[in-house]
């Protein structure tokens, strides 16, 4: 009994010291005392006055303090209610909302799953049928003769990749998939080729800008001839 005793002073204790640190920086011991002096004044000042009001205030003080009390724990619970309402609202609508979603997903993918089988069975069939192209089912055709290489020469070198990996593979010289050296040799070769395709551009626009003045400069020769 007194271990029980004793915890429950040390808890009051505890939950006071707690309380007092509360007030002592909402209000400042400095303050209180300020504010008790100017009581004390002003109850000595007027007495009648001061004990009415000293009254009221201990007789209304309990209730008014319930009445507060009782208002910030309804706002509270209110406030809690409502969070816990809305939160199962938006779930039961998030939910009702997917579900309607999935309705038009659902047949979506599968249209589009059908969709990928059928391009990639047509392209495995297509690769099959330009290996027979190329040289016959036993054969390897000559680089740049290949249907794979005209293809990468008419997308400009961007399907380079698989055509020299074809024949990498073929020779047995195929390097790990994503290893360094793959990678650093693929990277390098795209940087040439893209150079490689700036420069040429640059090429034909300076050849394009050199017969255009070539041509104005006739024009201007066959007028001063008039």
């Amino acid at each position: 009994m007194s271990g029980i005793l004793s915890s429950l002073t040390g808890v009051l204790s505890s939950l006071g010291g707690k309380i007092q640190g509360v007030i002592d920086r909402l209000f400042p011991p400095e303050k209180r005392a300020e504010w008790i002096s100017r009581l004390q004044a002003f109850a000595v000042s007027n007495p009648k006055l001061a004990g009415f009001l000293l009254t009221n205030i201990a007789l209304t003080g309990l209730p008014l303090l319930t009445f507060l009390v009782f208002t910030l724990t309804v706002f509270v619970f209110s406030l809690a209610v409502a969070l816990l309402v809305g939160l199962l609202a938006a779930l039961l609508f998030t939910a009702f909302m997917v579900g309607l979603a999935l309705l038009l997903v659902l047949p979506t993918v599968f249209l589009t799953t059908m969709g990928a089988t059928f391009l990639f069975l047509w392209g495995l069939g297509g690769y099959y049928i330009l290996m027979w192209f190329n040289e016959g089912s036993t054969g390897q055709a000559p680089e740049g003769d290949a249907i794979g290489d005209k293809l990468n020469s008419l997308a400009g070198g961007r399907l380079g990749f698989l055509t020299e990996g074809g024949r990498k593979k073929e020779r047995g010289e195929l390097l790990e998939v994503g290893s360094a050296g793959e990678v650093g040799e693929n990277a390098e070769r795209e940087a040439q080729r893209g150079v490689d395709g700036v420069k040429q551009r640059a090429g034909k626009g300076a050849s394009a800008n050199g017969d255009a003045k070539g041509a104005d400069a006739k024009g201007d020769k066959r007028g001063d001839t008039e």
